[in-house]
């Protein structure tokens, strides 16, 4: 049975759930270095392709601390506006996807910046290697 790129994500994903929180951040790494070398192994088609969301599943918990600030000033922000700022919702943000916080913040520099900050890291400790 074949696999196609989408369930391959999936599976990863809930790999990386499965890391502590200490390696969430080497377990993402691990995966997206997976998948890239399986995407120039296999090709996909086109339609396979467009089907995968373009915002990955990056945990805020696993972001460096100045990010994590910046996003959790802008959902205190973004709750205290709804009337829905408490504790408890502030702290079910902050330990969610990043992407969960689509329709609350605008999430794509964040996405941005943790996808050139793994690549950097990715480069870094692939190329140390050869």
């Amino acid at each position: 049975m074949a696999i196609t790129k989408k369930e391959l994500i999936k599976f990863m994903d809930e790999l990386v759930e499965l890391a502590s929180e200490e390696n969430k951040s080497r377990a993402i790494l691990v995966k997206e270095k997976f998948i890239n070398d399986f995407e120039r192994s296999y090709e996909y088609e086109k339609e396979v392709q467009t089907e995968i969301a373009e915002l990955p599943p990056y945990y805020i918990a696993a972001m460096p601390d100045l990010i994590q600030e910046e996003i959790k000033a802008k959902v205190i922000a973004a709750l205290t506006e709804c009337g829905e700022c408490t504790p408890e919702n502030v702290e079910r943000a902050m330990s969610s996807k990043i992407y969960d916080l689509d329709d609350l913040i605008d999430i794509k520099e964040y996405v941005r910046r943790m996808e050139e900050e793994q690549r950097k890291k990715a480069e870094q400790k692939w190329g140390k290697g050869r």
